[in-house]
């Protein structure tokens, strides 16, 4: 019955609708049933590859709709699903103003493909241009909306390969938006739809499908143009470009498309047509009959290139598909200048021009083919070197060896295409970024911009510059770039678009990493307004804003709107991929830190832990996505003093990334930082400084020695000198990084603060007090012009301060001091034991260089109850240390001596006989009177 059916309808549409009802069975889903986090509301309709239902997120986290399309059966399920785990990050992030986002996918409990999609409220691009008696310009505008959308798509290496009408809807205030983008690959695969089996399983519909896909060769961008071409084609006429309905076979299609080319839009146009013949006879004929044209290497070469031509129709200028003729030039002239122009001389004219068109054409064909046949032997050339057998030697190279290769061709086979190598300088240059090759990738985009003659693209590639110049550290390259894109972007996009607020964020990015918060929030909450207000939430792109401010309130210690920031950014990504996905995985570690430097450590340790889960579910075991969440979850166990759990986790990390980033990458720097920071912590000096040194050399391979980052790395190397009891070199090298923190750009006060703090410090512990107060004074005087200063960080600091001051002879200064900090320590929520104890060891030496001994020894008493003797080096000593110095004096001489015999040994064991820590313990004891 459905085979007769199809017949009887004797149109390409019937293939589509015998094979639904072959394929549909009495298991088919209804309204009200559950597919992952969706539940279906009603169908919205089918085709050839399945049904589309209207649905909802059945979770509760967010009230979204989305059109849900059920896969039919007979697919290979299981490849589907591993396509779109592998290709979806990809997708998703298809974020154009035209494009309907692909939301989520899986497998549905029967087995069948499902993917969810962004759900459009409106008509089919036809149907609504019947209805609305839309004229030829806004037919042509909608089509460039279309061209916008799918070039985007193929700028993020993303082919359609089922364009057709019935895919865009325009919605009611015109905008057109396009479906069904990457599902044509997830269901293919990588073979781009080359197989020669049954049509039934490709997602085409015939009546647009190119000539390529209907004989199984490759496709390409051009498989796209073509279906442009279709769509065009009937938006102008009111018909298809082929009539299929005598041709009921594969066999017989493929035939008729090989024999006869499509008739002139011109011809096909009905009289009482929106459009007239008129109207498309000449320029809109040639327009669409190229993007038709049967061989892929003869249409247009980009979906720009289609676009260039319709805007120069719209202009009345002469089109580039047409033959560059005297004729045609002329009759263009004459067209604009009707009342000062003979026609008469037209006709010679014409006569003149006749035989150059035929070889005009030829040579164009030709052009394009050739340009197609470099594309293939630069890529080819460039990716043989990945091969051990066509390296030099047979070794085989790393990816950045592959991109050397690439970038060294460009002069040489690309020398005489400067657009090509334009586009492929940007391309490689990307891949530099993306592995930390900073430098590489500004030389490479450099020469992207100077070969680049077309105007529009000088925009994106100074944002990507600006972007690279950002990552180097070069902030005020990277502002100038970014300005003159914001620029562009405004002049050519406008104010609101998508591009102009990529460029807001980037600014503030760049302003953020000077340290100039005040010029940073007001670009990050633009860029974030600008999508809020051009995107409907739950997306991605508003979520992304949202990690940006977050980032900057991190850094300007505001952490409750950061944290909150960064949770609705979890819960837009949760709503829109579900619980397994790397960006609610990146959320999760964003969250983590939040909660890990609010104080709220233990909180963040299952937030580490669910992601790295994700992580190792989507991601191969070495993925450096994965080592950064090890090296997070080992910093929470580092700051719960958890030492030994937190040291296998960075080294884990430590061999991943040496394994796939290799020995210079600035991940790697971050992970040895880490490392020495929990060895200053176990008190292995040594350990700490020869860590900081391997993060500060990768720093000074990359030319980068006083980076924000080797500053931090050089720091912990002058803490570790100074701890070991190096107070000279500490001393040294302290003043280094302050110097060099001083000469950094933009605002820097935080990070001076804590140089002057720390090398105030060593300065006391050398004798020279009166110097540690000056530098001291200064630091505090920065702190408290930074907005949102962190409180414990403050306290730690002040308690330091009290000593100096101390030690100076400023007693009662010191007393308000220290007890300030104490208080603040001790109302922290959560509470911080470590540096509580700090602050109780300084308020029982203050008061008893006072000779209050009641308060002393209360404090006393107080740091050896926080520091129990299983806390490990020199920390239950230092408590252990002052209680005997209290004990003896409240004159209890036989207590003190065995508290400070005790910790006089554990000193010596962990400090050494000569640290300045052991040397006061010796001296307490010994001045005891004799038993």
């Amino acid at each position: 019955m459905t085979d007769r059916f199809a017949r009887r309808v004797g149109s390409a549409r019937a293939c589509v609708v015998a094979d639904w009802a072959k394929n549909n069975d009495a298991q088919a889903v209804c309204a009200g049933d559950r597919i992952g986090p969706w539940r279906l509301i009603e169908e919205l309709g089918r085709g050839g590859m399945g049904v589309v239902w209207l649905a909802e997120r059945a979770d509760g986290q967010f009230e979204q709709r989305a059109a849900l399309k059920v896969i039919k059966r007979g697919m290979d399920s299981e490849a589907v699903q591993a396509r779109f785990l592998r290709e979806r990050q990809i997708l998703a992030r298809l974020e154009h103003p035209h494009i309907a986002r692909l939301l989520d996918g899986g497998i549905a409990a029967d087995g069948r493909p499902y993917f969810a999609m962004e759900y459009v409220a409106g008509q089919p691009l036809l149907r609504y241009c019947a209805e609305r008696d839309i004229k030829l310009e806004e037919r042509i505008s909608l089509f460039l909306d279309i061209c916008a959308a799918v070039q985007f798509a193929h700028r993020q290496l993303v082919v359609h390969l089922d364009l057709k009408p019935s895919n865009v809807l325009i919605t009611a205030d015109g905008a057109a938006k396009l479906l069904d983008f990457g599902i044509a690959k997830l269901l293919l695969g990588e073979s781009g739809g080359t197989q020669t089996g049954d049509l039934k399983d490709r997602p085409l519909t015939l009546a647009y499908a190119s000539p390529e896909q209907l004989s199984g060769a490759p496709v390409s961008t051009a498989t796209d143009i073509y279906a442009l071409g279709a769509i065009l084609y009937e938006l102008l006429t009111g018909h298809r470009p082929h009539d299929l309905s005598d041709a009921p076979t594969l066999e017989e299609i493929r035939k008729q498309l090989e024999t006869s080319a499509p008739t002139a839009p011109s011809k096909r146009a009905v009289a009482d047509a929106q459009v007239s013949a008129r109207h498309l006879r000449g320029d809109l004929d040639t327009i669409a009959l190229t993007a038709l044209r049967r061989e892929p290497e003869r249409r247009y070469a980009t979906v720009e290139a289609l676009v260039a031509d319709l805007r120069r129709y719209l202009d009345g200028r002469p089109i580039a598909a047409q033959r560059d003729n005297v004729l045609y030039r002329t009759r263009k002239f004459v067209l604009r200048h009707r009342p000062t122009v003979a026609l008469a001389s037209l006709a010679l004219l014409g006569l003149c021009a006749t035989t150059a068109f035929a070889l005009w054409q030829a040579a164009r064909a030709r052009e394009q083919a050739r340009q197609a046949e470099t594309v293939t032997a630069f890529l080819i050339d460039t990716f043989r070197v990945a091969d051990p057998k066509g390296a030099p030697g047979g070794v085989k190279l790393s990816a950045v060896d592959v991109l050397d290769a690439g970038a060294r061709r460009l002069d040489t086979q690309l020398s005489n295409e400067p657009e090509l190598a334009s586009r492929f300088a940007a391309v490689l240059a990307a891949i530099y970024l993306e592995l930390g090759q900073d430098d590489r990738a500004i030389t490479l985009f450099g020469h992207a911009l100077e070969l680049q003659h077309a105007e529009g693209d000088d925009a994106d590639l100074r944002t990507q510059l600006a972007r690279a110049q950002y990552e180097k550290g070069d902030y005020a390259a990277a502002e100038k770039n970014a300005d003159l894109a914001l620029t562009a972007h405004r002049a050519n996009a406008g104010a609101s678009s998508a591009v102009v607020a990529h460029d807001l964020a980037l600014q503030g990015e760049i302003a953020r990493r000077q340290g100039d918060f005040k010029k940073a929030e007001p670009l990050l909450q633009q860029a974030l307004t600008l999508s809020r207000t051009r995107l409907k939430a739950p997306h991605a792109q508003i979520a992304a804003d949202l990690n940006e401010l977050a980032v900057l309130y991190s850094d300007m210690h505001r952490l409750d709107e950061g944290a909150a920031l960064t949770e609705e950014a979890l819960a837009m990504f949760r709503a829109l991929y579900g619980e397994n996905h790397l960006d609610v995985a990146e959320n999760l570690i964003n969250l983590g830190s939040f909660r890990m430097q609010g104080g709220h450590i233990a909180d963040a340790l299952p937030l580490f832990e669910e992601a790295i889960a994700i992580y190792r579910r989507l991601l191969p075991s070495d993925h450096p996505l994965l080592a950064n969440a090890l090296v997070n979850h080992a910093r929470a166990f580092d700051r719960l003093g958890r030492y030994h759990e937190a040291e296998p986790l960075y080294l884990q990390a430590l061999a991943m990334q040496r394994r796939v980033l290799g020995e210079q990458h600035p991940d790697l720097a971050a992970t040895l930082n880490n490392l020495a920071v929990l060895h200053l912590h176990e008190a292995e000096y040594a350990d700490a400084a020869d860590f900081s040194r391997q993060a500060m050399a990768i720093w000074a391979a990359q030319g980068k020695p006083e980076h924000p980052f080797a500053l931090i790395s050089k720091s912990h190397l002058a803490v570790a000198l100074r701890e070991s009891g190096d107070l000279v070199q500490g001393e040294r090298v302290g003043r280094e990084v302050l110097e060099a923190r001083r000469r950094l750009p933009g605002n820097n006060a935080l990070a001076v603060s804590i140089s002057l703090d720390d090398l105030g410090v060593t300065l006391r512990l050398s004798g020279r007090s009166a110097e540690a107060v000056e530098l001291q004074r200064q630091a505090q005087v920065l702190r408290d012009g930074i907005k949102g200063r962190p409180a414990l960080e403050t306290s730690v600091a002040q308690v330091e301060y009290a000593l100096s001051q101390a030690d100076a002879g400023d007693l009662p200064a010191a007393r308000i001091q220290v007890d300030n900090a104490a208080s603040a320590l001790a109302a922290l929520k959560p509470a911080n034991p470590e540096q509580l104890a700090n602050a109780r060891v300084a308020q029982a030496r203050i008061a008893l260089a006072q000779r209050d001994l009641e308060a002393g020894c209360a404090a006393a008493k107080q740091a050896l109850d926080l520091r129990p003797p299983e806390k490990p080096g020199w920390r239950h000593a230092e408590a252990l240390s002052v209680h005997g110095e209290c004990l003896a004096a409240r004159r209890e001489f036989a207590l003190a001596r065995s508290d400070l015999q005790s910790a006089l040994a554990d000193l010596r064991r962990v400090r050494g006989v000569d640290h300045w820590m052991t040397r006061p313990v010796a001296q307490a004891l010994q001045s005891l009177p004799k038993d």
